[in-house]
């Protein structure tokens, strides 16, 4: 632990979710992380998607050795795989070690804890994002048991909420168990057009979830811009429109983070028909 820090407590770690890829997972948690140290958090980004989709956009240099390294071997301390990037945001890279872990830790009753009991240790954020694959499974079950909270991204068509729906059923399924695991926290709708689609499938949400439903993002190329230069949209454009519902949603977070959100505060309505 380093010196003068407190170590990251629950409440601190929120899991983007959703086992569908396409979502956004990778592309909210960047602009999410942006948000927040721009409201003066430090902010740690832990990649548990094999593909390492946002380890290889934040960082040039090989992964020797990822998260799952850690998950595999508790005695490998998640602290010393920790790197600085040029986006103002630390990340705990991820690489294919995750699926070797999720294979070692079959057979084990407590393998999904292993995660939460390895992030314990960690001093010094007042935020970790964990970023997970498009699929249930062993790092998405992880992720949940292991934060406080719950974001979860989501496209407007019927399939992408069909899979929205999936995740908060994977969620409800492990407090069902008596887990303490992550609370909702927020549904973020993403790469909102202005067509007919879109705007129904947005209207579809509201009226399911409430305000559960964070201000949508609109689809723009200054995100995109943004991806290809490397960094969270608050550095490239801040002033671009994607960056108010990131703001948003920014804010309702580190609310969240900082302990003034109580669980259930955001409403929903029965989603069954969706």
């Amino acid at each position: 632990m380093e010196a003068g820090f407190l170590p990251v407590k629950r409440e601190q770690i929120v899991a983007l979710v959703n086992r569908k890829g396409g979502s956004g997972k990778s592309t909210t948690t960047l602009n999410l992380a942006g948000a927040l140290v721009d409201l003066g958090l430090r902010v740690l980004v832990v990649d548990l998607d094999p593909q390492a989709s946002l380890t290889r956009l934040l960082t040039a240099d090989p992964v020797e050795r990822g998260i799952g390294t850690c998950i595999s071997a508790p005695g490998q301390l998640a602290a010393d795989l920790i790197r600085d990037t040029d986006a103002g945001i630390d990340l705990l890279p991820g690489d294919r070690s995750i699926e070797s872990a999720a294979l070692a830790l079959h057979d084990s009753p407590s393998g999904f804890l292993r995660l939460r009991r390895i992030l314990a240790p960690i001093a010094g954020y007042g935020a970790v994002l964990l970023d997970t694959p498009p699929a249930l499974g062993f790092a998405l079950s992880s992720a949940i048991l292991a934060a406080g909270w719950a974001v979860l991204p989501t496209a407007t068509t019927q399939q992408d909420i069909d899979a929205l729906i999936d995740a908060l059923a994977a969620i409800e399924e492990l407090a069902a168990d008596e887990l303490t695991c992550a609370q909702r926290l927020a549904i973020v709708p993403n790469g909102i057009h202005r067509d007919l689609p879109d705007q129904g499938g947005l209207a579809a949400l509201q009226a399911a979830f409430g305000d559960l439903v964070s201000q949508p993002v609109p689809h723009a190329s200054a995100i995109k811009r943004a991806l290809n230069r490397r960094l969270p949209l608050s550095r490239t454009e801040p002033r671009a429109t994607p960056m108010a519902a990131y703001r948003v949603l920014g804010a309702r977070v580190a609310e969240a983070v900082r302990g003034g959100v109580q669980g259930g505060l955001f409403s929903e309505g029965a989603h069954a028909g969706i």
